[in-house]
């Protein structure tokens, strides 16, 4: 018995694409509002310390909205993999997800098309999901290294540089860690058998006692 028929798969898989997206759109709109709130309560501020605190907030605000955007951005495209296996008729029902990232995934699921393990293509980096928390932290950044009295070079030439460094190190730290819970792929169990040394095959068959 089938929890869904496969040839149902490929629709199932584009339902939860369309809830990733829609779950990508509401982290946006989450993290724009937040950062409104916060960017009125700097203008508003009366100490310094205050300044630092709310600057320091909207760096770590941003950071966590990176977080969840990002993975929502390895979820699509693990969706898209295995909705291509299943219009194939080659996706196994073990392998069919109940949501975007599940604990078990395919083995090395992105190197058919990925440019890296980390991003897909290169100009994803522009895309609002994943360039839009980087600007706001680098503007934050900016701000915090300013209340302390550095010049406007410095403080861009830092942000420049310590920004980047810190997103792509999380990405790739992430991509390493989640390797653990990708398992082998599925082997064609007729096919094997069929294409298996008749010799192994005897050995590896209990012979019934005479």
């Amino acid at each position: 018995m089938h929890d869904v028929r496969p040839e149902e798969y490929a629709r199932v898989i584009r339902d939860l694409i369309w809830r990733e997206n829609d779950v990508t759109n509401h982290r946006l709109m989450w993290l724009l509002v937040v950062q409104g709130l916060l960017a009125n309560a700097f203008v508003s501020r009366q100490v310094l310390i205050a300044g630092v605190g709310i600057a320091t907030g909207g760096i770590l605000v941003a950071l966590s909205a990176f977080v969840m955007l990002y993975k929502s951005y390895q979820a699509r495209a693990y969706l898209r993999f295995v909705g291509a296996k299943a219009k194939q008729g080659t996706l196994q029902e073990e392998h069919l997800p109940i949501d975007g990232w599940p604990r078990k995934r395919i083995q090395d699921w992105r190197k058919p098309l990925w440019v890296c393990p980390w991003l897909e293509r290169t100009g994803d980096v522009l895309e609002p999901y994943l360039f839009l928390p980087g600007l706001i932290i680098f503007l934050w950044v900016v701000v915090v290294l300013r209340l302390f009295g550095q010049s406007i070079e410095t403080c861009v030439g830092v942000g420049l540089c310590l920004t980047p460094v810190t997103l792509c190190t999380f990405c790739v730290f992430w991509v390493w860690s989640e390797r653990a819970y990708e398992q082998e792929r599925p082997l064609e169990s007729d096919q094997s058998r069929g294409d298996a040394d008749p010799g192994e095959v005897d050995r590896r068959t209990p012979r019934s006692a005479a």
